[in-house]
């Protein structure tokens, strides 16, 4: 019994570890530049991660049913493309429409759905290899982006349109005479996290995810109907994405046919280092928002001490093996927990009786 409840604790500092490594990242970064810790660059974080964590909060959601979108960076390219075309002016590289922009961005909306939805449907209705679908499609929808750009900008959106990304909600006055902003970006991501634990930790939809990715058969006899759960996570992974589309165009003021462009893979490490299984059925989503925010820390502190982006690469490539070390760790732990259990109280024991 013992060793089970000291197993319990194992799992507990594992899965929580990431905000003892955000907390030592800042310590850290704090001693060694005086420009690290002040509000300005703690908020500016936030709005450098603002996009990357929306992209997180639906990753995860896939992630937990044992699934995974790699095509989400590129729905989220194609979508502010979209959005972008509808709105600009024709000098700017837009149609020359100048669309409504609630307009274009319900369209950008409704096309991550769409694309989540055919994703879905291709990997439960037809049984295909989700790597395959999510891998071909991010291909695809990449394509699609140079050719209806083509290959070109679109810039200078409409306040409406650029406020996610780029707008203040709030400012607050300062000793020094300045004022700091409170980004509507900060706040929107914030607000998406804290929407998106009540949905995994409290709903049954929630529930029913991490049955699904903890056992799939089991969740079926069970009465889950996991078809619909998977493709609920993959239209959800495909709002998301549309989302971060709206929210990194309005920072930037432009959509270029590269946005997201190899963010996947900074998605997937910032999942798994908050604690998002690859194997399903396991991570929180307020492990996912550590992650994410590690992820910022380290990014910015590396680059106001002017660190060469080659190490900064191979820090975060060391940062997701560690993490997906750890995650291998728990989930063998875990299993070879399940069996003692399994065993405790069995007339067989542990162990044959010794025959006499």
């Amino acid at each position: 019994m013992g060793k089970l409840k000291s197993g319990n604790l194992f799992v507990f500092v594992v899965e929580n570890l990431i905000w003892v490594l955000v907390l030592v990242a800042l310590v850290i970064f704090s001693l060694l530049s005086d420009n690290f810790l002040t509000p300005y660059n703690l908020i500016n974080i936030f709005v450098r991660v603002a996009a990357l964590g929306l992209l997180v909060i639906g990753q995860s959601f896939t992630l937990i049913t044992g699934n995974f979108d790699l095509s989400s960076e590129s729905t989220m390219g194609l979508t502010a493309m979209v959005g972008g075309l509808l709105i600009a002016a024709a000098e700017t590289g837009g149609l020359g429409w100048q669309a409504n922009p609630l307009v274009a961005i319900a369209v950008m909306l409704v096309l991550g759905c769409v694309i989540g939805w055919i994703n879905g449907t291709l990997i439960t209705r037809f049984k295909m290899n989700n790597f395959i679908v999510t891998v071909a499609m991010m291909f695809i929808l990449r394509g699609a982006t140079y050719i209806i750009s083509p290959g070109q900008s679109t810039s200078f959106f409409p306040e409406v349109f650029d406020f996610l990304g780029s707008g203040n909600v709030y400012r607050i006055a300062m000793a020094n005479k300045r004022f700091l902003p409170i980004p509507a970006a900060a706040i929107f991501l914030i607000l998406m996290f804290a929407v998106a634990h009540v949905i995994t930790r409290y709903r049954r939809f929630g529930r029913n995810m991490y049955a699904v990715g903890s056992n799939r058969a089991a969740a079926e006899a069970a009465g889950i109907d996991s078809q619909r759960i998977v493709l609920s996570v993959y239209v959800i992974s495909g709002l998301f994405a549309a989302l971060a589309g709206l929210l990194e165009a309005g920072r930037m003021d432009s959509a270029t046919p590269r946005l997201g462009y190899g963010m996947i893979f900074s998605v997937q490490a910032a999942a798994v280092i908050g604690g998002i299984s690859l194997f399903g059925g396991r991570g929180t989503m307020i492990g996912a928002f550590g992650g994410v925010l590690l992820w910022g820390i380290l990014d910015t502190g590396l680059n106001i001490m002017q660190v060469s982006p080659f190490w900064i690469e191979v820090s975060r490539g060391a940062l997701l093996l560690f993490a997906v070390f750890l995650d291998a760790m728990k989930v063998r732990y875990l299993e070879r927990m399940s069996v003692r259990k399994a065993l405790v109280g069995n007339p067989i024991g542990l162990q044959d009786p010794v025959m006499g």
